[in-house]
Order: C-alpha cells, then sequence, then structure tokens
C-alpha cells in the first residue's frame, strides 16, 4: 500500500475527502443536536402551565432550513457528478 502524500487530522484521510468529511460530520453533529434540542424543548414546554399552548416555536425557522441545506449538501455530495 502507497504511503498517504497528504494526511489530515493524523486519521489518514486524504486531504481532497477532507471537505466532504467535515460536511458529514458537521450534518451528523446537527442532526443529533436538533434531536437532543426538540428533546429538552418538549420536556420544558410540558412544564409550562396549560401544556405550553401559547408557545410559538420561532427556532424551527433556523433549525429545519439548516438541517435541509446541509442534508442536500450532503446528498449532493455522495451522489452528484465525481469531478475528476
Amino acid at each position: 500500500m502507497p504511503p498517504l502524500k497528504k494526511v489530515a487530522f493524523c486519521i489518514f484521510i486524504p486531504m481532497k475527502n477532507i471537505k466532504s468529511f467535515l460536511l458529514y460530520a458537521i450534518t451528523v453533529f446537527a442532526i443529533v443536536a436538533s434531536i437532543i434540542w426538540g428533546y429538552y424543548e418538549r420536556q420544558w414546554e410540558a412544564s409550562l402551565p396549560e401544556g405550553g399552548e401559547a408557545v410559538l416555536r420561532v427556532d424551527l425557522f433556523v433549525i429545519y432550513p439548516v438541517l435541509i441545506t446541509l442534508i442536500a449538501l450532503s446528498l449532493y455530495r455522495l451522489f452528484g457528478k465525481k469531478r475528476e
């Protein structure tokens, strides 16, 4: 096996793939963080009087577009046209 010329993060990912790796890692982190955020938000909402009927989830206007963008970019990177 030939040695890798450029290595990033000391985990043997070739430099040309580091952008894809970072995109996938950020996407997975954002998905997990949004699931955790939703869990704790539901607990907080349940502790409000009247079950939190008057709560307007403005945070979703930020979370969903970010997740949709990251997932779309990741899918395009996986299944899009390959450049050489």
